[in-house]
């Protein structure tokens, strides 16, 4: 009589160990069970940083940078539409299937733009992204992102 909510328990505690409790977005682990279903899509892969985090928690305490990573997942949600992934730390990705580069650019072009006008806490926050068809070409571009001043997509031509 009682197996229903058995039934319901096991699934909050799968929802639980798959999805980020602070931004809600997909775990990790996720993410990979994701990407190899990804490629041969032909889709796309952003990675994004949000620029400067370290200063949130130093500066203003961890409650502040909880709001900040669960401002900009909130935002990644409402624009991708649960392809969101949190990669760790304020390292977020998403996948996008079946999407043309152009496509893909122009979304993480208005994430950024949504991200930089949202005010959180009254502070002005910044993301950079990398677009690529590939995980390491995301990530090296993210990286290039942040190195050539942040606040920024780079895509691979």
């Amino acid at each position: 009589m009682w197996h229903w909510f058995f039934d319901l328990f096991c699934l909050a505690l799968l929802f639980f160990f798959m999805v980020d409790q602070l931004t809600f977005l997909w775990v990790r682990r996720v993410y990979y069970l994701a990407y190899r279903l990804m490629i041969w899509s032909k889709g796309y892969v952003i990675f994004i940083d949000i620029d400067n985090f370290k200063k949130f928690n130093d500066e203003y305490g961890y409650e502040t940078g909880d709001k900040v990573l669960r401002r900009v997942g909130v935002i990644l949600l409402t624009e991708t539409r649960l392809r969101a992934f949190r990669w760790g730390g304020e390292e977020l990705c998403i996948l996008l299937p079946w999407f043309r580069k152009e496509k893909a650019v122009q979304l993480a072009e208005r994430m950024r733009r949504r991200v930089q006008e949202a005010s959180i806490g009254g502070l002005t926050v910044t993301i950079s992204c990398g677009v690529a068809k590939y995980e390491e070409d995301a990530r090296r571009l993210l990286q290039a992102a942040k190195n050539n001043g942040k606040n920024q997509v780079l895509v691979l031509e």
